[in-house]
């Protein structure tokens, strides 16, 4: 009995200890990764304020159809490749990302041509706008996406200080150029041009920096192959997500148009921020889940989700009750898009069980991702197919809804089995 009080005592000690080091850790990371979602949130808000303000919805639905299918095309930089070099770098084995990097340079081909075959297509259909547009972007995006890395070797060093200062300097002035290019025109050419240019130079300049200041060391070969190759399969598996997360934008401008997808965008525009924000929870949790031991994970993740689950059911009324008042004041030609920002909200419950892929993701829990990533972003492909047809733009609103609860319903399962 006597030493079943001594391990229950040490089990509390334990417990208490491994609590106060993650509230440090979220403390001190959570702090800096908040000051740069700060600024990054202001610069979203001020870039949406003048799209919403200074260009006409159609214009605004075509450029938001255009980095939709970006959005897809870049599947082909393989982004596992980042997931996978943030964990070698917090393992301090930091030679495998500079191999990593290298990779990166030369897979992104791929998004370039496909970029160039949907310029093609948009040619033959006579668009000439959306055909010089995806040619720009497979020009712009090997680089854009292999300077890029740098964030990966920042955050596994956990130096959020250094992310948030880089971060805030890029964010303000893409935004800068961005909105000058919005003041002086409506020409989406000029607009696509502007997302791409001021982040390869700011991206390019940091990745040089970090290079000629890397400190040598030699590869692990072994390791080193054993994780860029589920570097490629997490990217494989993206290859669903990737399409289901734009399924929505896609199928409004098929089905509805480009005024209906700058409402659509507007709308959801604020959760998303709220969702962006929250964000930087996951990105705190890969370096702290991978250097975790499993068990862990198994006995404390579930508890910690549950807990901001409650804070989310709060957020989410608190935003039901501005949207009435921040919509008139900011998006005056978009005040029907009040009640479908509000209902789109909801989706905003399910967000903290993205945690559970997470935690499968850092541990390598590959047979069970692979599972998810085709399960979750089928089902979200379907419902959107049904009910956006049936129901139009609340069919969107609804198959978001549908489709976080399907996922979560799917992330639970596979975490119980992943972690049993």
């Amino acid at each position: 009995m006597e030493k079943l009080k001594i391990r229950a005592y040490n089990t509390l000690r334990w417990s208490e200890k491994y609590t106060k080091t993650d509230m440090l850790y979220l403390a001190k990371g959570g702090f800096w990764l908040s000051l740069n979602q700060a600024i990054s949130t202001i610069a979203s808000l001020i870039l949406l304020i003048s799209f919403a303000n200074f260009i006409s919805a159609e214009t605004y639905g075509n450029y938001r159809y255009i980095l939709s299918v970006i959005g897809i095309l870049v599947i082909g930089t393989f982004p596992g490749i980042n997931t996978i070099a943030i964990k070698a770098v917090a393992e301090a084995k930091e030679s495998i990302f500079w191999h990593l990097v290298y990779k990166k340079s030369y897979l992104t081909l791929i998004s370039s041509l496909l970029c160039f075959i949907a310029s093609t297509y948009y040619y033959l259909n006579d668009n000439q706008t959306l055909a010089l547009s995806f040619i720009i972007a497979g020009i712009g995006i090997p680089f854009s996406y292999t300077f890029g890395m740098y964030e990966s070797l920042i955050l596994g060093r956990k130096d959020f200080k250094t992310m948030y200062k880089i971060n805030s300097l890029s964010k303000i002035i893409t935004t800068i150029s961005t909105i000058s290019t919005i003041y002086l025109t409506d020409n989406i050419l000029a607009l696509v041009t502007a997302y791409f240019v001021p982040q390869i130079i700011i991206q390019g300049i940091f990745l040089i920096y970090f290079y000629l200041n890397k400190v040598p060391q030699t590869i692990d070969g072994e390791y080193g192959k054993k994780l860029t190759n589920f570097g490629y399969h997490l990217s494989f598996m993206e290859i669903l997500k990737t399409i289901a997360g734009q399924i929505d934008k896609l199928l409004i401008f098929h089905y509805l148009g480009a005024g209906q997808l700058a409402l659509y965008a507007i709308a959801t525009a604020p959760p998303g921020q709220i969702k962006t924000i929250l964000q930087n929870l996951t990105t705190l949790a890969t370096p702290k889940m991978s250097t975790s031991k499993a068990d862990d994970i198994k006995n404390t993740l579930l508890n910690k989700l549950f807990r901001l689950e409650i804070i989310m059911v709060f957020c989410v009324v608190a935003y039901w009750v501005i949207t009435p008042f921040i919509f008139p004041i900011f998006f005056p030609k978009y005040t029907e898009a009040i009640l479908i920002s509000q209902v789109y909200a909801l989706s905003l419950l399910f967000f903290p069980r993205t945690f559970l892929s997470t935690a499968m993701t850092a541990h390598l829990k590959q047979k069970e991702l692979y599972f998810i990533r085709i399960f979750a972003p089928s089902a979200r492909i379907i419902i959107f197919f049904i009910a956006l047809p049936l129901w139009g733009i609340w069919g969107a609103v609804i198959g978001s809804i549908a489709s976080n609860l399907a996922t979560t319903l799917i992330y639970q399962y596979y975490f119980k089995k992943a972690f049993a």
